[in-house]
């Protein structure tokens, strides 16, 4: 097992990263004569849901579990309202813990749940996804979705430890390797191109989940994030650049009515368009833009829409994109490879044209 650590001004925390290393002497110091709710993904396979209540009940003084359907259109204030409602019930004081066991969406929902529970209490993440180990455990965004856009409603509120078990990883669809590997990949395009080639030498064994080389990748991905998170956790400055591919991104989402793409096949989408945009309004070279094409084609990652998308229609749902600053769009561009800057004021020709050479080629 190895350990990453978040350093924030404050609630600093651990991400432990390892195979099979969950147990009672895990949680020690954590849960020990705590109220305790589990929120848990209703599709998590039964072994993994049984030893982790195994490990939580016997060290809580009052144990409580709460199975979610994981979908875009359950990461809701109804969802939460069930949590909640849950905790009022049984009457859980400010000293409750909540424990995410599941996926991104588990883990927003979690997290909001206890951002907002008696103005906040603690919670753990265990995620069970690829995209969720590298993305939505690291770095305290907590949020549900509204019908006008995407992680609308929401706050910042750090875990107080993040456990990462690569096993999981084996009871996953290779559709949900995809999607995080998506984020694995945007990771070493931001902030690191020695890192970005490291994963094109070694995307088949990554792809296929070779151990320890899936270990290491995620390790080295949330470094870079944690790296980036403990430089601005409220995302005033540099954390922006984490949002490569997700204006394009999200809006793809939003389109596809959060059912013809799931977040990584969006984001990859995205990142398309904005290397795009990036050769338009940085320069960036052909041979980092076909670069980042070839890693995705060489995992497995879908690199065309599945159907036709208006680029209108596109630049529309965009406007609902939680990072607008006033009435202007921001987009992540990259310089090369491994350097990545925010930039805004762009005219509406220049993104649709972005969108028609990336999404719609001629």
């Amino acid at each position: 097992m190895e350990t990453v650590e978040i350093e924030l001004s404050e609630n600093s925390y651990k991400i432990d990263i390892g195979y099979q290393f969950l147990s009672k002497e895990t949680f020690s110091g954590l849960l020990e004569n705590k109220e305790v709710l589990l929120v848990y993904d209703k599709n998590i396979s039964g072994p993994v849901l049984s030893h982790t209540e195994s490990i939580l009940k016997p060290l809580s003084n009052e144990f409580l579990t709460i199975g979610l359907e994981a979908s875009e259109e359950n990461k809701s204030q109804e969802s939460i309202d069930i949590i909640h409602n849950l905790l009022l019930e049984k009457g859980f004081s400010r000293q409750c813990i909540l424990v995410g066991l599941g996926g991104g969406i588990i883990c927003d929902l979690c997290g909001f749940a206890a951002a907002t529970y008696q103005r906040g209490v603690n919670f753990v993440l265990i995620p069970t996804t690829l995209l969720a180990q590298v993305d939505a455990s690291v770095g305290g965004k907590t949020a549900v979705n509204h019908p006008k856009g995407k992680n609308m409603i929401g706050a910042f509120h750090q875990p107080i430890r993040v456990l990462i078990d690569t096993s999981f990883l084996l009871t996953l669809p290779e559709r949900e390797i995809k999607s995080g590997m998506v984020e694995m990949i945007k990771h070493g395009i931001i902030e690191d191109e020695d890192y970005f080639s490291w994963l094109e030498s070694n995307i088949d064994e990554i792809s296929a989940l070779k151990e320890p080389l899936m270990s290491e990748a995620i390790r080295k991905s949330v470094k870079i994030k944690s790296k980036i998170v403990s430089q601005d956790e409220r995302e005033s400055g540099i954390r922006a650049v984490l949002n490569f591919g997700h204006t394009f991104g999200h809006a793809i989402e939003l389109v596809g009515n959060y059912k013809e793409y799931n977040h990584g096949e969006a984001v990859a989408l995205g990142i398309l368009s904005a290397s795009k945009l990036s050769q338009m309004t940085e320069n960036l070279s052909a041979e980092n833009v076909e670069r980042i094409q070839s890693i995705f084609l060489k995992a497995g990652i879908r690199t065309t829409t599945l159907t036709e998308i208006d680029a209108e229609d596109l630049y529309s749902a965009m406007q609902s994109d939680k990072k607008k600053e006033g009435k202007e769009l921001n987009f992540i561009v990259l310089e090369k490879i491994g350097k990545a800057k925010k930039i805004n004021g762009l005219n509406k020709e220049t993104v649709l044209k972005a969108i028609k050479t990336s999404l719609l080629p001629s």
